[in-house]
């Protein structure tokens, strides 16, 4: 899954790239906006599939996934406002999650092509479970060897905020993968060779 499946025509899934997420929380005068930009997540590839349940009749098909780690890394900018205090940053943003659990609902329609059936999949639903998550931030506050550490250490306590941001961004990205990968496989054989 890493590099894909030429023969078939699917495309590889690492890294996985993010489009932009934009955070922004606070009041006017302790305010937080944050914009990351050209995010890549390595580690999609290595999902454990834990349950399947399917229903032919219906084309459904509800699947448990374990993501053991996700790895990503992209780039940052910040600017904080806490009453007349202005502090701003940009840099490269790393982090990982792990151990993410994720319920896939793939549903499809059988579509006729000449004299045979083919498994059209609709766009898939994803939906994660938090587990556990670490975020660095390089160059917090132009270097600042005290703000910059300490900026660390409360994102990383409080990373749900950026968690509930990152989460659909996420999961839309791995469900259109999932979709498009599914899809390639399903139109180069009938829904008679797929399920016989």
């Amino acid at each position: 899954m890493t590099s894909g499946i030429p023969e078939l025509d699917v495309p590889g899934i690492e890294p996985l790239s993010l489009g932009q997420i934009a955070l922004a929380r606070g009041p006017q005068g302790a305010k937080l906006t944050a914009v990351v930009n050209d995010v890549k997540v390595r580690g999609p590839s290595n999902f454990i599939i834990q349950e399947l349940k399917s229903d032919l009749d219906k084309n459904r098909f509800d699947f448990k996934l374990l993501l053991p780690q996700l790895d990503f890394a992209g780039k940052y900018k910040m600017d904080i406002q806490v009453l007349l205090l202005r502090l701003q940053g940009r840099g490269n943003i790393t982090g990982s999650f792990k151990d993410y659990a994720c319920n896939v609902t793939m549903r499809g329609h059988k579509e006729k092509r000449g004299e045979d059936e083919y498994l059209q999949f609709d766009p898939f639903r994803v939906k994660l479970r938090v587990g556990q998550s670490s975020i660095y931030l390089t160059n917090l506050f132009d270097g600042d060897p005290v703000l910059g550490p300490a900026t660390n250490r409360v994102i990383n306590e409080n990373s749900q905020v950026f968690l509930q941001e990152i989460s659909p961004v996420l999961e839309r990205s791995l469900g259109e993968l999932f979709t498009e990968m599914a899809n390639k496989i399903t139109s180069k054989f009938t829904y008679k060779q797929l399920f016989p």
